[in-house]
């Protein structure tokens, strides 16, 4: 069943029609492209893909999997930018997981930003103020204030919301971060890699093709491919 959070981006992506080429992602994990266009810039990025220079990208924010998960998906999506850029350099800073809630995660950028100053910011934000009924207000309030301190050193910042988790008790509680994540990202122009959304529509089309449905591990694995994806469209269009 497709919940309110993500069920707009499913329908308007099926009536779409047929899947992009995307000649660059494996073909259990090709989405239409409504879930890969970021809609910002990110110029930082870009400016120095465009001269073969070293981009140094921060990871922020709690895997489902844990730790260990968490870093193996670093490694691929390393690998991913790197194949589809070669020639330029990805350098992940190692700053460990962070504290999950927003606020928290908010005053983590600001450290690692001037401990390693990092050129573009991916932050998996939500989880944990979901799961936590944080009030869905002041979480907004956090990420608009977290968006115009990046901004303002121009740093490139890409938002990462939730993971699709089905059959679960607390899938419930995403909803309201995932909706607010959405609602704030789309008035202010934030730069939103909609992972919930994405990994549903995955898992639908996913049961399609199976009898035993899809366990997440298996659309965990494409989720760095597509990450790459979205963040290569949005520095080379």
């Amino acid at each position: 069943m497709l919940r309110p959070a993500g069920a707009l981006l499913c329908v308007l992506a099926i009536a779409l029609g047929a899947h992009p080429a995307q000649a660059g992602v494996s073909a259990g994990c090709r989405i239409p492209d409504v879930f890969l266009n970021l809609p910002g810039d990110l110029s930082r990025t870009e400016r120095l893909v465009d001269r073969d220079r070293p981009v140094r990208i921060f990871v922020l924010g709690p895997a489902i999997g844990g730790p260990q998960l968490n870093e193996k998906r670093r490694t691929r999506l390393q690998l991913e930018l790197e194949r589809r850029l070669p020639g330029v350099a990805f350098d992940f800073v190692d700053g460990g997981q962070g504290a999950g809630f927003a606020w928290d995660d908010f005053s983590r950028i600001r450290q690692e930003v001037a401990r390693a100053e990092p050129d573009l910011v991916l932050w998996q934000v939500g989880t944990s103020d979901a799961l936590a009924s944080v009030d869905p207000d002041r979480f907004g309030e956090t990420l608009l204030q977290a968006a115009d301190w990046l901004k303002g050193r121009g740093i490139d910042f890409v938002l990462i919301d939730p993971p699709f988790v089905p059959r679960v008790g607390h899938e419930d509680l995403y909803w309201r971060i995932v909706g607010k994540i959405s609602e704030v990202s789309d008035k202010a122009g934030l730069n939103l890699f909609r992972r919930y959304a994405a990994m549903q529509y995955l898992s639908v089309e996913q049961q399609k093709l199976a009898a035993v449905p899809p366990d997440a591990a298996t659309r965990r694995v494409c989720m760095s491919e597509l990450v790459a994806e979205a963040i290569v469209k949005a520095v080379t269009r």
